[in-house]
């Protein structure tokens, strides 16, 4: 969903020095950052913690989006990882890459071109997965040609050699004040919210995959550029006259 704001950072120079932060780690912030309801558990879990992941990992991994920015937040991923927002139809498999996606956060103020925002997981499924790969199709199903299935399937099939002992699926509300048009959709001084769904696979409490899916469609609703879905399959619709 942030990947909607990178055309705001196009202008925005990387201080060096944030950029060597993220060479040589973000332990220092990691250790200082208290998420929460993370802060008052004698355990830590989330990312930083040990035992299960839950949802206290889902509110970490916001936390720590919001709070400790690009620097701290790339480092809840592995050194191999796929990050995946399937709305905007993009992967990323690079940190240097994953760190510029999440720096219009960085600066989310009320003043910033980006506007405010709030995201709030609203449930956690989640459980180990002992050692595990992704499964994947052999070959182009009929009535596909071989380039546009590779089109349409290939960043599905990015990162599935990767291994996974846990996973997790978090549905997450968002709600966004914009302060500039979003996705070429007139939105400054509108407020839209927006449910969505992250699929998580961990190795060893660091983040190898990532799916994230985001109902656009909604907030086109809400911005005026689309009209709402029919609720068609109710007994009692009716079509309006």
């Amino acid at each position: 969903m942030h990947l909607g704001y990178l055309e705001t950072m196009k202008q925005t120079a990387v201080d060096p020095a944030r950029r060597g932060f993220l060479r040589h780690g973000a332990a220092a912030v990691l250790g200082s950052m208290a998420g929460g309801a993370l802060a008052a558990e004698a355990t830590p879990k989330g990312f930083k913690g040990s035992g299960r992941m839950d949802m206290s990992s889902g509110e970490d991994w916001i936390d720590t989006f919001f709070n400790g920015g690009a620097e701290a937040i790339v480092h809840f991923y592995a050194d191999e990882f796929v990050f995946e927002d399937v709305t905007l139809f993009q992967t990323i498999d690079s940190k240097d890459d994953l760190y510029r996606a999440f720096l219009p956060f960085n600066n989310a103020g009320p003043d910033s071109p980006a506007g405010v925002h709030q995201f709030d997981v609203i449930r956690y499924d989640g459980g180990l997965a002992g050692d595990r790969r992704g499964v994947t199709r052999s070959g182009a199903p009929e009535n596909y040609s071989p380039e546009v299935w590779a089109l349409w399937s290939g960043d599905t099939l990015k990162g599935a050699a990767h291994d996974y002992d846990e996973w997790a699926v978090m549905n997450w509300v968002w709600k966004a004040t914009h302060n500039m048009d979003f996705l070429g959709l007139p939105a400054k001084g509108k407020t839209t919210w927006c449910r969505g769904i992250t699929f998580h696979c961990y190795r060893e409490r660091k983040i190898v995959r990532e799916f994230t899916h985001w109902n656009f469609r909604d907030v086109g609703v809400q911005l005026g550029a689309l009209a709402p879905q029919a609720p068609f399959w109710r007994k009692d619709w009716q079509p309006p006259k």
